[in-house]
């Protein structure tokens, strides 16, 4: 090598270092904006660097699906490109292993997600690792697994030997022996189908012109002054971070994934009013709340709300096998997997869920008289069904439950100021005729994708705002 090469080789090496001192030194500032820059910077001019990689992947997860798959994505390449990582186990190792693996159980392949947690929990042979393998392996139907993963995670942590656990082995050992029981049980207006055209065209003019072309005179009551608030399952989020995203001032009251019911809905609801309910369920309603969250800043929420969208979930949901009522089990895959012999999983009656969303109307506009309501169902699709088989067929079961409902409540129920916004249909037949509506952000294929659910919010503010 030269001298003028070895000079600039030198000189490159120590802005190299420069710009890396300076990125740890802003994460231990916690400047985490000006971190994500840095280790981008770093990265284009030493891409082999693996530690500047996993931190940046770590940087630019800011939770949504497409960047959570993004980092997911280098995670994975790091351990690809390097597999005597799992033949060290290092505390810096075991962590990329885990990130890695979490990412895999959020966004998928959960194939990959098993295999990681497998190769992590051997590694390092710690309880939470075993119980993350247990909670994954249910997802994957390795059910003999899974619970060979949770006693193993209770043989060495105590902590993990708690109620719960144990009576989730209880059930699983006794669920081996047993079969699983299995219970049996609009007028259209003239219009055309939509062409292929259309489908392949601008989403939000399918929308207005083929989707929703019934609201077409609705009211026009939407302005950048209208505070909405929002509930039911995670699809009512994206609404909701779609409408912030968007200008508008949207508060979303989220439980939890696990508990997207109307029966949850309407124990939440019992719970605000100081209503009487099983301690059980006050216990794991106060339990799910998001961090910040009170009976006294969720009124204050209805009450400054000039709109209410309320997404429904699924139909089905837990019942006490010998009273028939509503039960709140833990959210655990495993857990409820186990469950689902203790209690009874079936599909709710449209009319049952319709006493329940009324039930819940009713209770949102004495608190916020006038208030507008907005119903809808959510395009997300069950993942697990305790009572069929195919998950597919217990999926368009609810879906066309949930569905009803919101015909029977916004249509024939007297009920003024109220109107249904077909998202299920723009993400359920939109999709089914034009790709990328689900897993185009990270491959999963029941998570909708951000971009559709940005035009969907445009459509829906065009169709009740002022021209």
């Amino acid at each position: 090598m030269s001298t003028t090469a070895l000079d600039n080789h030198t000189q490159f090496q120590s802005i190299v270092g420069q710009i890396r001192t300076l990125a740890y030194k802003y994460i231990e500032d916690k400047d985490f904006v000006s971190a994500q820059l840095a280790f981008q910077k770093l990265l284009e001019l030493d891409p082999k660097d693996i530690n500047a990689r996993f931190i940046y992947a770590q940087l630019i997860d800011d939770g949504s699906h497409k960047k959570r798959a993004e980092a997911r994505d280098m995670m994975l390449a790091i351990l690809d490109e390097h597999p005597e990582i799992f033949n060290d186990p290092s505390e810096g190792n075991l962590h990329l292993i885990r990130s890695a693996a979490v990412r895999c159980s959020h966004v998928g392949p959960f194939t990959r997600s098993m295999e990681l947690f497998r190769k992590l929990a051997r590694a390092s042979n710690q309880a939470a690792d075993y119980f993350s393998l247990s909670e994954i392996l249910t997802q994957g139907n390795e059910f003999e697994e899974a619970v060979a993963a949770l006693e193993k995670a209770i043989q060495l942590n105590p902590a993990y030997d708690n109620p719960i656990n144990r009576e989730t082995l209880e059930l699983a050992r006794s669920n081996a022996k047993k079969g699983k029981a299995k219970d049996v049980k609009a007028r259209a207006k003239v219009g055309r189908y939509p062409e292929t055209k259309d489908f392949l065209g601008d989403l939000q003019t399918l929308i207005t012109s083929h989707i929703a072309v019934n609201l077409a005179a609705a009211p026009k009551f939407l302005d950048k002054s209208t505070r909405f608030f929002t509930m039911g399952s995670c699809f009512a989020r994206n609404l909701s971070k779609s409408l912030n995203d968007s200008g508008y001032s949207s508060h979303h009251m989220e439980i939890s994934e696990y508990i997207n019911t109307t029966f949850a809905n309407r124990v939440f609801v019992d719970w605000l009013r100081d209503a009487k309910i099983n301690p059980e369920i006050e216990e794991r309603i106060v339990e799910l709340l998001p961090p910040g969250s009170s009976k006294w800043s969720t009124l204050t929420a209805i009450k400054q709300a000039d709109v209410f969208i309320l997404t429904l979930g699924v139909a089905a949901a837990f019942f006490d096998r010998e009273t028939g009522a509503f039960v709140l089990p833990r959210p655990s895959a495993l857990n409820s997997r186990a469950l689902a012999e203790k209690y009874k999983f079936r599909t709710a009656s449209v009319q049952e869920n319709v006493d329940n969303v009324l039930y819940l109307i009713d209770f949102i506009r004495s608190i916020k008289p006038g208030i507008k309501v907005i119903v809808t169902v959510s395009p997300v699709p069950l993942l697990t069904s305790f009572e069929y088989e195919s998950v597919v067929q217990a999926d368009c079961l609810s879906k066309s439950t949930m569905r009803l409902v919101a015909h029977e409540v916004v249509n024939n129920s007297n009920l003024p100021d109220i109107w249904y916004w077909p998202s299920f249909e723009v993400f359920r037949w939109g999709g089914s005729n034009a790709s990328s509506f689900f897993a185009a952000d990270d491959g999963a294929a029941w998570h909708v994708s951000e971009d559709k659910v940005a035009a969907t919010v445009r459509a829906f503010v065009q169709t009740f705002s002022p021209a």
